[in-house]
């Protein structure tokens, strides 16, 4: 089994910490066949300063293309981004993403409208009274990002439960037509580990949502979701046994924006 890591952020985005060849270094003492960074692009104002800048990018993407060449016989370093969804910076988003040759590309929702509803210091501003309210407005807004078509897989696809809000049950028929969607878009999935030092506690997404993903035909990933060197592979056991409970063989890797896959077996 050749586990992946699709999910690591660097210091240029300002939240996290740790230099960049740290990050490669874990990943090749874990035995890692591949770990792909996917830094924050966040272009909307209210949350430029949780990204690195638009003329940050270029100096990134060459960091890590100089690291898959000093490392590529040990691992293999793909380079790739987590760009925020927002419909009035998309078309720029897309120029960005077009004038490199990045391996995968990342899609999440962390704001509703201008609340960044992953935010511990925003949580006590939530606009909304009701915990449905709240994640019937980001499913709609997942699904908006899924019909988009840009993305190569979507990252956290419950954070909006983050804290711990989950009102999964009274919801079951909106998650079908949203997974709906990512499958008729052929786009995968992530399984992120960071929920489990989050206040949920919860490896994304949550087996239940897992078991109706692979019913789907929807793909997974794997990351970490690394905001420091030593987070890299975090959890991962536990992750694969999601995987395999939910009845996954593999997972999806991406070389310039193509999907392949290595086996979940042993």
């Amino acid at each position: 089994m050749s586990l992946i890591d699709y999910h690591v952020h660097t210091s240029l985005c300002n939240h996290a910490k740790g230099e960049m060849e740290a990050y490669v270094q874990q990943a090749v003492k874990l035995g890692l066949a591949e770990i792909c960074f996917l830094d924050h692009l966040t272009l909307r104002p209210d949350g430029s300063f949780l990204s690195m800048s638009p003329g940050e990018v270029p100096l990134y993407h060459r960091a890590v293309k100089r690291l898959a060449a000093k490392y590529e016989d040990r691992i293999r370093v793909k380079a790739g981004l987590e760009v925020d969804f927002d419909l009035e910076t998309m078309e720029q988003a897309m120029e960005i993403v077009d004038s490199h040759s990045f391996d995968a590309i990342g899609g999440s929702v962390h704001f509703i409208g201008e609340w960044n509803m992953v935010s511990h210091k925003e949580r006590d501003n939530c606009p909304f009274r009701e915990c449905e309210d709240m994640f019937a407005e980001y499913l709609d807004h997942l699904e908006t990002m899924a019909e988009h078509s840009f993305f190569d897989f979507l990252c956290h696809l419950d954070v909006v439960g983050k804290f711990g809000d989950s009102p999964q049950d009274r919801m079951e028929g909106r998650w079908d037509q949203v997974i709906a969607v990512i499958a008729g878009k052929g786009l995968a999935v992530e399984i992120n580990t960071s929920g489990k030092r989050h206040p949920k506690g919860e490896i994304y997404p949550s087996l239940w949502l897992l078991k109706k993903l692979n019913q789907a035909g929807v793909p997974v990933t794997l990351g970490s979701d690394a905001h420091s060197p030593k987070q890299v592979g975090m959890d991962f056991d536990e992750a694969v046994s999601l995987a395999r409970e939910a009845g996954y063989h593999s997972l999806a890797t991406f070389s310039h924006r193509i999907r392949g896959e290595v086996s979940l077996s042993p």
